[in-house]
């Protein structure tokens, strides 16, 4: 599934609040960064109501919850788990230089590649393994 992220990438130096370290942001940065998650989400979803299943399946995957657990999730717990998992992903991208340099890594491996400039200037993100 692809996310367009345009808007989180016009924010990228602010992705730390969401998906930040307790190096980064203390002791509370597990609530700090789900707490911004949560409310970045409710005021730019990233998913449309019907992406919303599907990216309950995408974090099936990670065997880390029950399917009861996943079940149970709010539409707007899911928005927050997926704008966390993008807030991350743009953190690894700004430890590029620059999108080819970004790309270059992920074609060697060392970088996952799941986010990329479109050819019409939208910066997408694929949810998915």
């Amino acid at each position: 599934m692809e996310l367009n992220i345009t808007n989180m990438m016009k924010d990228a130096d602010e992705m730390q609040y969401l998906s930040g370290s307790v190096a980064e942001l203390g002791d509370r940065a597990g609530q700090l960064t789900w707490d911004n998650s949560k409310r970045y989400a409710a005021e730019s979803p990233l998913l449309k109501p019907e992406q919303v299943e599907e990216a309950r399946d995408h974090f099936r995957d990670y065997g880390a919850w029950s399917d009861n657990e996943i079940d149970a999730w709010s539409e707007s717990d899911v928005q927050a788990l997926v704008t966390q998992e993008v807030a991350a992903e743009i953190r690894e991208y700004l430890d590029y230089d620059n999108y080819a340099d970004y790309q270059l890594a992920a074609e060697q491996g060392s970088a996952s590649g799941r986010i990329y400039l479109s050819a019409t200037g939208e910066w997408l993100f694929f949810l998915g393994f």
